[in-house]
């Protein structure tokens, strides 16, 4: 996230990281997974709206993908890393970050949605709160409170014009 006067970071210790150990992706997956077993064992189904709900769910699935792709080419445009548990070298302010503070866990979290309507599986919709509790209590909260040590008051600025998620 490229610090806009100079993209430089507070001078901070490079081993200095948000400490999130289990990647964002493995918490969304074991989610909807659990809520997917679930939904077999229970034969849930959303009965008749299933059938325009696939194409939901597919429409949220690549608006998902395609909100990841652009935040990935940002992440290399600004030379900074994607990975959670690694120190970023700038900010990022432009694109889907002007409006969201997190638009990769925000298009996860769509892809979540969108997957359990293409496989008809209401009951796994459930897993959505715990998974959005993981990320905004195990993932956001660390990396805030990272970003806060490792740029200051950018962080804090930006914090105040943009909003966690949309």
């Amino acid at each position: 996230m490229g610090n806009p006067k100079n993209n430089q970071p507070n001078t901070i210790d490079n081993q200095d990281t948000p400490a999130v150990h289990i990647p964002p992706p493995v918490i969304v997956c074991v989610f909807l997974l659990m809520g997917l077993g679930c939904d077999y064992l229970l034969h849930s189904t959303f009965g008749l709206a299933q059938a325009w709900l696939v194409y939901v769910g597919y429409t949220f699935c690549v608006l998902g993908v395609v909100l990841v792709g652009w935040c990935a080419v940002l992440y290399r445009q600004f030379k900074t890393s994607i990975l959670p548990h690694t120190a970023d070298s700038n900010m990022i302010e432009q694109g889907p970050f002007g409006r969201s503070r997190n638009p990769i866990y925000l298009s996860m979290l769509v892809i979540f949605i969108g997957g359990c309507f293409v496989v008809d599986a209401p009951v796994a919709m459930l897993f959505f709160v715990p998974t959005y509790l993981a990320l905004r209590y195990y993932v956001i909260s660390r990396e805030e409170a990272y970003l806060t040590r490792r740029f200051g008051d950018t962080y804090t600025s930006y914090q105040s014009r943009v909003r966690r998620w949309f």
